[in-house]
């Protein structure tokens, strides 16, 4: 998914033009980055992992089944050989080394822990990391997600509790709750939620509601709220330019690198 990555793209111009309006306590822009991409690199190797987890049968799946059909999808959707995986019950263990794998996951490399359990149709993964590293970011991933399907569509809901340190060195802690959601037939996927991200004593948070499908333009709205109380609003429509607005009155558009 790379919604938070369009995010990260638009921060620093939005930060740049509230700093022009005077005396706003906005944090930095390369800080509001480093929060998006901590949070979007997690949640794409979420989705990578339990996508495809249900196991078909006349009976409910067993937590030991969810986690060997989880084992089996992971070397096919990464690099060949760069991801090595043990599985010993319920628990599968992935060991990445410098993977380029789906959501515009690369230079992955670190240890993922993931533990399954089952009720009824529904699968819970609490995922935990030790040395990771995505995308130039090194991350810390403690994250109890929900699996469920619909038809085509499958859901991971996720409350996180992570940490990081993104590729421009600032150190983020965020905590919250979001919801992925994709087709597996039409490849259009939406997440949606809120979080907020600490640095020390500051904070900031973020209230995001985006869609996007392969080869497409997001369609939505993301609200990044400031330090001092100052907020932006992008709205997305589809097409290639976003519009924004912030709260001190100013707008304007913003290029995005989709068609």
């Amino acid at each position: 998914m790379r919604h938070l990555t369009t995010i990260a793209l638009l921060s620093s111009s939005l930060v740049a033009c509230m700093n022009r309006g005077g005396g706003t306590d906005v944090d930095s822009a390369e800080s509001a980055i480093d929060s998006s991409d901590s949070v979007g690199a997690e949640s794409d190797l979420m989705a990578a992992t339990m996508d495809g987890a249900e196991v078909t049968g006349l009976l409910p799946a067993t937590a030991d089944q969810i986690a060997v059909r989880i084992a089996a999808n992971i070397g096919p959707r990464w690099a060949k050989g760069c991801a090595k995986v043990t599985q010993n019950g319920a628990n599968v263990v992935i060991t990445y080394t410098d993977c380029t794998g789906p959501r515009g996951l690369v230079h992955v490399t670190g240890e993922l822990d993931v533990a399954i359990s089952v009720s009824g149709t529904t699968i819970t993964a609490h995922g935990t990391s030790s040395g990771m590293q995505i995308n130039r970011a090194n991350i810390v991933i403690d994250a109890t997600a929900t699996y469920a399907i619909a038809g085509t569509t499958k859901t991971l809901t996720v409350a996180t509790n992570g940490s990081g340190t993104g590729p421009r060195g600032n150190e983020i802690e965020h905590e919250g709750n979001y919801t992925i959601t994709w087709d597996s037939a039409s490849q259009c996927r939406t997440i949606a939620g809120d979080w907020h991200t600490d640095l020390g004593a500051r904070e900031r948070s973020n209230n995001v509601n985006l869609s996007r499908c392969d080869g497409g333009c997001p369609t939505g709205s993301v609200t990044h709220h400031f330090l001092g109380g100052a907020s932006v609003t992008i709205t997305f429509d589809g097409t290639a330019t976003a519009a924004w607005s912030a709260s001190n009155g100013r707008s304007g558009t913003v290029a995005l690198s989709c068609q």
